[in-house]
């Protein structure tokens, strides 16, 4: 680090006189105030300086704990509102009225031109509500190469003049070639990743990701990336593998980007909940006005089931941010959780008012058009993502749920089987894995012991490595009986997961509690589902946004099985009091079939019988073969 520092130092001395007569003036910025960083002029004649210095730019300066930068999330809102492309290019004579809706105080522009002793780099900062010429600084690179750390060595000086201090400055300026990348191909890969992550999503922004880590094996800010993009594509193996990767080079990243990185290794790779929430939670110290760390930090609350705590630091997020197209999803989960439907649907109309749109929104007005009983928008939603790559894989699964709440199965077997197929298609084997594990679950619940079985045996065939394929594959068959079948693939989960803490403190105690109940144990399986409670709300699989509570359910189970009726009766009225959770999830509708057996246990016959008619009521179009429905039916017929 001293080396590093005493380089940095005495490039910037080199190119001192060339800024000479700016430094004697200053722009000091207050905690306030933001930068809108414009278009980087290339009259180098190299186009892969097209983009990427602007991309670097950003990061150099973000390391600053003081300055606040607008985010292009921002930037392409406020152009989306002037009527312009949201890819337009941020000239000068754009300033003025951007400045103006993004209330930026200062605008800032850069150029690099090839000159005989190799290139030079310029920065030009203006206030947005003058005229004056500002403040400049320019900087040297003797060749195509020290590109990248010239421009550092500039932007450094820029936050000097912009007020901060010395001792910060040294804390956190990492040169830019090593903040991202020493080769400008991989950083131009990366820039590319990142625009169609931003313009198409992130099934579009893999392939240029993953070569600007095949150019660069060590940049880490391109790992991070395409980990957050397997992990929004429910590829959770890949994105914990790059994740990990990211995190291993940890003497190639800002402060800020290794806060960043750090929290998602100890969400994506260990799954650490309470490491990774302590670690946002210092980045928001740090950088009190960083949207992603208070929006990051709202789906760690999802996770284990405080969605108060969720929708509060997603509202601080949007506030900082509101052209972020994931802190609108993540209010409208929170709300729709909370059961706030009005507030949940303005968020996404909001969001889509603003020309944000992602699956992820059309997934929440599906869920919100089910819990409101609105088939005909449902249906919307489901022509919308007809052909949506990352999306229509996403609603098949969803209407599959929805047919089989109201005991559709044979309906419902084959939109999951569709769904499979669809994301298949798209290469995303870990979603297409989860699809097929939440139907296997629901035919052993619903008892299609055989269908179950064939399930489970597919979703290891198509993701083995997957973590929460393989949390439900297991459940699913040891739910079936076979536990000697699970015990390896148990003890593997366990040892593969010693820090995931909802594999250890949720999905370990859950399965080996399924365990206890097939083997007549009742009693030991609520021992076990017993340290479950403080995760039992939580969205416990992938980046699923719903959650079928399935600890709840299976307690609820054993205490039926204890013939503890009030017990069971108040387990399976969280699920229904909880439909904002639990969506349209086998759970919920099964609640109420398991509050008939709780009161009929009870001895409390009349409100039975009141309970199964109103499951019977629900399924009154169900398919006449399936399991559970018959058993209902004789228990039914013993009340009477």
């Amino acid at each position: 680090m001293r080396a590093t520092l005493t380089i940095a130092g005495l490039l910037l001395a080199a190119v001192a006189v060339g800024f000479y007569w700016y430094s004697q003036r200053g722009m000091k910025l207050s905690e306030t105030d933001s930068i809108l960083i414009g278009e980087f002029s290339n009259a180098a004649g190299d186009p892969v300086f097209d983009g990427t210095l602007r991309e670097a730019l950003g990061v150099s300066l973000a390391q600053s704990p003081s300055l606040n930068l607008v985010s292009v999330e921002k930037v392409r809102e406020a152009l989306r509102s002037m009527g312009r492309p949201a890819d337009s290019l941020l000239l000068q004579e754009l300033a003025p009225s951007l400045c103006q809706r993004l209330g930026a105080t200062v605008y800032l522009t850069g150029s690099i031109v090839k000159a005989d002793s190799g290139y030079s780099l310029r920065l030009d900062a203006g206030r947005c509500s003058t005229d004056d010429s500002g403040i400049s600084t320019k900087s040297d690179a003797a060749n195509r190469g020290e590109a990248l750390h010239a421009l550092g060595v500039a932007a450094a000086d820029l936050r000097g003049k912009f007020g901060e201090e010395p001792d910060s400055l040294q804390k956190f300026d990492l040169p830019l070639e090593r903040a991202t990348t020493a080769s400008l191909d991989a950083l131009a890969a990366f820039t590319e990743g990142r625009r169609l992550a931003r313009e198409k999503g992130a099934i579009e922004a893999v392939a240029a990701l993953k070569k600007a880590v095949e150019l660069d094996p060590k940049f880490a800010l391109a790992h991070s990336n395409l980990a957050v993009a397997y992990y929004n594509l429910n590829q959770n193996a890949l994105a914990a593998d790059h994740i990990r990767q990211a995190f291993e080079s940890a003497d190639r990243q800002t402060v800020r980007d290794r806060l960043h990185i750090t929290t998602l290794y100890y969400d994506l790779a260990t799954g650490d909940v309470q490491k990774a929430i302590a670690s946002y939670k210092e980045w928001v110290r740090l950088y009190p006005r960083d949207d992603i760390a208070k929006g990051n930090l709202s789906s760690e609350y999802f996770l284990i089931g405080d969605y108060e705590q969720a929708a509060t630091l997603a509202q601080q997020a949007l506030r900082l941010d509101p052209g972020s197209a994931a802190w609108y999803e993540n209010l409208a989960t929170a709300y729709i959780a909370l059961q706030r439907l009005e507030e949940a649907q303005n968020i996404v109309e909001l969001a889509f008012a603003r020309k944000l749109d992602d699956p992820s929104m059309h997934a929440e007005l599906y869920a919100l058009a089910f819990l409101r009983g609105e088939p005909a928008a449902m249906e919307r939603e489901m022509t919308w993502s007809d052909g949506k790559s990352g999306g229509e894989d996403t609603l098949l699964a969803l209407q599959a749920d929805t047919e089989a709440y109201v005991g559709h199965v044979q309906k419902a077997r084959a939109l999951s089987r569709r769904a499979v197929e669809v994301a298949e298609n798209s290469q995303l084997s870990e979603p297409a894995a989860i699809w097929q594990g939440i139907a296997a679950l629901r035919e052993a619940v619903y008892g299609n012991f055989e269908e179950a079985r064939k399930g489970a045996d597919k979703v290891l065939e198509l993701a083995p490595q997957s973590r929460d394929a393989q949390i439900l594959a297991i459940l699913v068959l040891t739910r079936l009986g076979d536990v000697r079948r699970v015990q390896t693939m148990l003890d593997d989960l366990a040892a593969a997961n010693v820090s995931n803490t909802v594999v250890q403190s949720a999905w370990l105690p859950t399965i080996r509690a399924q365990a206890e109940m097939v083997g007549q144990k009742p009693v030991k399986a609520l021992e076990l589902l017993d340290v479950v409670k403080p995760y039992e709300r939580g969205q416990l699989i992938g980046n699923l946004t719903y959650s079928c509570m399935i600890p709840v359910y299976l307690r609820a189970e054993a205490y039926l099985g204890a013939r503890r009726g009030p017990q069971a009766l108040a387990e399976f009225q969280k699920l229904t009091d909880s439909r904002g959770v639990v969506g349209n999830c086998w759970s919920g509708a099964l609640a109420h079939l398991g509050q008939g057996r709780a009161r009929a246990l009870s001895g409390s016959t009349n409100a039975a019988r009141i309970s199964y008619l109103e499951f019977f009521s629900l399924w009154k179009d169900a398919d006449a073969g399936v399991p559970i429905l018959k058993s209902a039916r004789i228990e039914f017929a013993k009340l009477n």
